[in-house]
């Protein structure tokens, strides 16, 4: 084997490739999309000397494509709809570069999980540097939390807080500690605790809890829990972001007028939670009046349909491009039942694995996505599906060896 062929054929090739998409996923979207095709074209080329992967974990997203290219057929704006399956290739590329790559161990697996968490650290220090530079010139302390902190790469704080909770989980509980790995943990959760994400903090906050009760020893386990019971005090007790944003939606959020105003007006003060159960308030009425139980408005076919709702319930002009915010509510609505169940399929192989394994990752995965499911289409834009797809591809080309190594290393 010439020099060049072993270099395609090594599994630190396919770990760079992987980790690079990964860690090109916050930059505008075509650096992610060239990874992308370098990525399939490397695995092309390497199955000439091994047989495809076959597992049947990789055609569940493909036959989820695949629902969506026959919506095509009742979709009343097929422009819309063929826009949408472009959008959503990658539900049939990334598994398919999974399907040609060669075989992958549990070691390089975790090569690309930390690497990427590497990344996501230079990433953060970057944004709250540049925070704090913009701070001393306005004065002004919002620029270091939510949506703000990462304006400059114009990203949505929910996503990279779902990247960061992630690699948090790993760092803690796969990763060998070093000085590295451990200040690259702490930056992390800073940078998770200024994205302020309610939602994603409290998951990481149980993942961890599921963690240290089944991975340490009591007195560490006892540690942990101090550190995490005063971290929890301190933003109880303390002025922070979260405690700001938990306080703002308990006080300004009224469920009674989300479900049952009929108009609301330019003005209306909507929190995170009202206009996602606003959304979801639309479906049902969508649901009932359009029939949509089996076949949906088609791909990428909803939101003309959300724009006449809102205008009947006279929303601010800006809501009416809001996506349903859930991707459950997302597929249901334009790929009926059938699309929704290829949602909980997906999840229910990442939770079927995590107890056969009871590896962390597998649950930290399920858990994460389940949440940020019900208040984001994750999947729906490209750095959530191309994100979710690397991951769960990852975990899967990885299962069968990472429970051989289980075995070797006891």
């Amino acid at each position: 084997m010439s020099r060049v062929n072993k270099i395609i054929h090594s599994e630190k090739t396919f770990a760079g490739l992987m980790a690079a998409l990964l860690a090109l996923l916050p930059l505008p979207y075509g650096f992610s999309t060239a990874a992308l095709i370098l990525l399939l074209t490397i695995s092309l080329y390497s199955l000439k000397d091994h047989k495809p992967d076959l597992n049947k974990a990789y055609f569940i997203p493909m036959a989820f494509y695949m629902l969506m290219v026959v919506s095509v057929i009742w979709s009343n704006d097929r422009a819309q709809a063929f826009r949408g399956l472009e959008r959503q290739l990658a539900l049939v590329l990334i598994p398919l570069a999974f399907v040609m790559m060669p075989k992958l161990s549990r070691n390089i697996r975790n090569k690309v999980f930390y690497w990427f968490s590497q990344a996501l650290a230079v990433f953060a220090l970057f944004f709250m540097l540049k925070a704090g530079f913009t701070y001393l010139q306005l004065g002004d302390s919002a620029i270091f939390f939510y949506h703000e902190l990462v304006a400059p790469l114009d990203l949505n704080a929910i996503y990279v807080s779902v990247f960061v909770a992630l690699s948090c989980v790993f760092l803690m509980f796969e990763q060998k500690k070093n000085k590295r790995s451990i200040a690259t943990l702490i930056i992390l959760g800073l940078f998770l605790i200024l994205l302020s994400s309610k939602a994603i903090i409290l998951s990481l906050t149980l993942l961890i809890a599921v963690g240290v009760i089944r991975r340490f020893n009591k007195r560490t386990a006892f540690i942990l829990f101090a550190l995490l019971g005063l971290g929890i005090v301190l933003i109880l007790f303390t002025r922070n972001p979260i405690k700001d944003r938990f306080q703002v939606e308990i006080t300004a959020s009224n469920l009674d007028e989300v479900f049952n105003k009929e108009e609301f007006g330019k003005v209306y003060y909507w929190t995170g939670t009202t206009i996602r159960l606003f959304q979801a308030r639309i479906f049902l009425e969508m649901l009932e009046e359009d029939k949509l139980l089996f076949k949906g408005y088609g791909i990428n076919n909803s939101q003309p349909v959300i724009a006449k709702k809102h205008r009947e319930y006279d929303l601010y002009k800006e809501f009416h491009n809001y996506n349903f915010h859930n991707q459950y509510i997302q597929a249901f609505a334009e790929l009926g039942l059938f699309g929704l169940l290829f949602l909980f399929l997906m999840l229910a192989v990442i939770l079927r694995q995590y107890i056969i394994t009871n590896d962390i990752l597998w649950l930290a995965l399920f858990f994460i996505m389940f949440v940020v499911f019900l208040t984001e289409s994750y999947l729906w834009r490209q750095r959530g599906l191309y994100h979710f797809l690397l991951l769960y591809c990852i975990l899967f080309k990885t299962a069968m060896n990472h429970k051989t190594e289980i075995i070797k290393e006891q």
